[in-house]
């Protein structure tokens, strides 16, 4: 709630809350092509503020918000950069994600990860987002791999895992201990940590 925040705009443990389920829904809603990511943007902050009675007029400003600061966050899962740069000197390495591509890169920078990965690709330069798997298929064709000699790592099962099924590419689950969601099976291929995967591989 650090863009509230700065916008001095009420916030407490129960609008983050109900930030995270507005935002599950509408990413739910992108993700099978029902909206575009401006609408998502502004939307999630949109019903946010009419929940904690402020001027959802604010919505368009506090996306902006929201999205310069996340820009400049590079977080990273323990040994991140270690494993990334011994797996790039390996491997030909990609990206793919569901997200915006300026902000998707500039995180990449503020991690220190830029230079690790050929290829970038994003739902919103690509045109598709996943679970589509036509996203993957632009990584594919950008890195000249074909999808049987690929492995695509991802910690969800229906948006990733979907994904590389529909591609034909094998996947391995990033497992944080969620547990399988229902009427989904977890895949052969699993890793509880990045480190891992230098013993899979």
């Amino acid at each position: 709630m650090e863009s509230f925040a700065r916008l001095r705009l009420p916030h407490s443990p129960d609008a983050l809350r109900t930030y995270r389920r507005i935002n599950d829904e509408l990413w739910e809603r992108f993700r099978r092509g029902q909206i575009a990511g401006r609408v998502l943007a502004v939307e999630r902050f949109r019903r946010l503020l009419g929940h904690v009675g402020a001027d959802a007029r604010l919505a368009p400003r506090l996306a902006r918000v929201f999205l310069e600061r996340l820009s400049r966050r590079g977080d990273l899962f323990p040994a991140c950069r270690r494993t990334l740069r011994h797996l790039s000197r390996c491997y030909r390495l990609g990206l793919v994600t569901n997200g915006y591509d300026r902000v998707q890169r500039s995180r990449l920078s503020a991690a220190g990860l830029t230079g690790l990965f050929e290829v970038v690709v994003t739902s919103e330069g690509c045109g598709f987002a996943k679970p589509d798997p036509r996203i993957l298929g632009v990584a594919l064709g950008a890195l000249g791999v074909r999808a049987a000699r690929a492995l695509y790592v991802g910690d969800d099962l229906r948006t990733d895992g979907g994904a590389a099924r529909g591609a034909g590419v094998p996947f391995c689950w990033m497992d944080h201990g969620h547990g399988v969601p229902a009427g989904l099976r977890a895949p052969r291929r699993r890793v509880r940590a990045l480190p891992e995967l230098l013993e899979l591989l």
